[in-house]
């Protein structure tokens, strides 16, 4: 009896191998998705070991092939892998000579699927096979492509950068010793495009040469590599994608480099014009036929729209970004929209609870995937919040290849040093702002050519530690920092009212009690936390109703300075804020210059 249900309960390889080859014919013909999904699955539990005929191994092969792309159209990536790890197991020896084709086809695909999943380990076998068999050095470009990709969120961007160099360079595609400068790139990139139209532009052939196609993969690949860590030669990439497109035909990676174009006018200080590239690349996605580069397209877009629209109408573009990269497995500007999306939850002042919990999905996304460069900044990001909410944190053992990353990739460094300055200024550590800060300036121009919505926040947070600084130590260089930072500010206000106002008021605010022109500074501080108001940033507003306390402090000036501590506790608290408020309640209690009765006051508030 034991041994009648065991035969019932046993896998049955001939079984399932008949019902996925009585399937096949059906699955080709009827274009039924869920029937080409059964019969794969079917002979992939059989196993090769059921196969009988040597024509049956490239029939099941080929079925697994076209699973894997229905699953791949799906954005189930780990599925489509496992179709194509079945299709492999499928393969006969000397299946390069004789199925050359079907299979560099199908490691091509599963090398992408790899590199999606975070698989780098099978990424490296899958494309060491390739790169052994292939007949042409230009079917190896796939896995090569995937491979430099692969080094950009790992120690080795550097190396990821010279290796797409290198491979361009074979190509016929030079970029070393280019020495233009940003506002030449972008200069003459211009006077190209000024003799066609919007709609010639959107309207121009496609390119169809393969090689050129795959070149311009990698240099779209190099224009985000690049930007991060050599930002003088960004441009010129930006430069030669925009050239090619109009010279061979528009391809997938074309409205890159004309959504760069546009954050590198912005960054030069015309945000409206470079508004405009942004809103043509946006519609040059529909014409080139292909999605694969939205996510990129959106993600730096995104940016240029926050310079314009109030900030806490663009949190779901980021979102749109993230969707769109996971559709065409674009994982690292997946990646990049999540960590974006989570930075503009802060600056917008999204309760720091949910930001936290945002936070703690992007570390599981980062980690899964071995994106070890953003998992970095995420962490340096998470330590902020964590510090404004009240929890501590164990330190943390650092890997070698972290201590590797944090003194050779200055994108890295300038975002610990920031979010160090950020978070000693928040909490009132003087010597710490003022020595975080001068190590994130350090970095200020050597990393990113882009305009993000980050570099206006530090603009902002640098530009109140410049002042403080300047007013406790009279250096003139802290002051003329200050400066700098409130006339950025001042034109960013310019193009954005909601979002920029009230940080520009507040510097305003501080240089003013930095020249000793105490009523223009009150006037100044009353408008920033009248316009922090006005568009919805509570964490600002509690900034501004804490400045303007201190300031009330220098002026003895106790019962206004009292009255602002506690609407600044108010806010923070609103924030989700709480380590910040148990820090404004310790930070006033140990005031010399408020009098007892005024910290009894504020203990019994608070």
């Amino acid at each position: 009896m034991q041994r009648e249900i065991n035969s019932y309960t046993q896998p049955r390889p001939r079984f399932h191998f008949s019902y996925g080859m009585a399937l096949a014919p059906l699955a080709a013909g009827e274009g039924d998705d869920s029937i080409l999904l059964t019969a794969a699955n079917q002979l992939n539990l059989a196993g090769p070991e059921a196969v009988q005929e040597k024509s049956q191994n490239v029939t099941v092969t080929d079925l697994n092939l076209q699973a894997g792309k229905k699953a791949m159209e799906m954005s189930d990536f780990v599925l489509a892998y496992s179709y194509f790890d079945n299709g492999i197991s499928f393969l006969r020896k000397k299946h390069w000579e004789e199925h050359y084709t079907l299979s560099l086809e199908l490691f091509d695909l599963a090398a992408k699927c790899a590199l999606t999943n975070g698989d780098i380990v099978s990424l490296k076998l899958l494309s060491e096979q390739v790169i052994a068999y292939v007949r042409s050095y230009e079917d190896k470009l796939n896995v090569l492509y995937l491979v430099t990709c692969a080094l950009t969120f790992s120690s080795k961007l550097p190396e990821s950068i010279e290796k797409g160099l290198d491979i361009l360079a074979n190509l016929g595609i030079d970029l070393r010793g280019c020495r233009s400068s940003m506002e030449t790139c972008v200069q003459e990139t211009k006077y190209l495009l000024s003799v066609y139209t919007d709609d010639e532009i959107l309207n121009t052939r496609q390119m169809t040469d393969p090689t050129m196609i795959m070149a311009m993969k990698f240099l779209g690949k190099l224009e985000l590599g690049m930007a991060q860590m050599m930002p003088g030669s960004a441009p010129y990439v930006m430069q030669r994608i925009i050239q090619l497109s109009l010279l061979h035909g528009m391809s997938p990676v074309s409205p890159i480099g004309f959504v760069h174009l546009g954050s590198y006018i912005a960054k030069l200080g015309d945000i409206s014009e470079g508004y405009h590239y942004i809103k043509l690349a946006r519609s040059l996605l529909d014409k080139v036929g292909s999605r694969e580069s939205a996510g990129e397209v959106i993600c730096t877009g995104t940016h240029i729209r926050s310079y314009i629209e109030p900030l806490q109408a663009t949190l779901g573009y980021h979102n749109e970004g993230y969707a769109a990269a996971m559709a065409s497995g674009d994982i690292i500007q997946a990646a990049l929209n999540n960590m974006f999306s989570l930075g503009s939850s802060l600056f917008a002042g999204v309760n720091l609870q949910t930001t936290r919990d945002k936070c703690a999905e992007l570390c599981i996304f980062l980690y899964e995937r071995k994106m070890l460069i953003f998992m970095m900044n995420v962490k340096y990001f998470e330590h902020s919040v964590f510090k404004l909410i009240g929890i501590d944190e164990k330190p943390k053992d650092v890997s070698a290849e972290e201590a590797k990353i944090l003194t050779t990739n200055k994108s890295v460094m300038r975002t610990y040093n920031y979010q160090k300055a950020y978070t000693s200024f928040m909490f009132r550590l003087y010597d710490d702002s003022k020595n975080y800060a001068e190590k994130y300036l350090d970095f200020v121009d050597s990393t990113w050519a882009n305009l993000w919505l980050q570099h206006a926040f530090q603009a902002f947070h640098m530009g109140l530690i410049s002042f403080w600084v300047a007013r406790n130590s009279r250096e003139q260089g802290w002051y003329e920092r200050g400066e700098r930072s409130k006339l950025a500010l001042k034109k960013w206000a310019e193009s954005s009212k909601w979002t920029f106002e009230n940080k520009w008021y507040l510097l305003e605010a501080e240089e003013s009690y930095c020249n000793n022109n105490f009523e223009v500074a009150k006037l100044f501080y009353e408008k920033a936390i009248s316009s922090a108001k006005e568009h919805k940033f509570v964490h600002e507003e509690a900034l501004a109703y804490e400045l303007a306390g201190y300031f009330y402090v220098e002026l003895r000036d106790t019962e206004k300075a009292m009255e602002y501590f506690l609407l600044a506790h108010e806010k923070y608290h609103e924030w989700g804020a709480f380590g910040k408020c148990d820090s404004l309640f310790n930070s006033i209690s140990q005031s010399d210059v408020l009098q007892q009765e005024a910290r009894g006051s504020l203990s019994s508030e608070l």
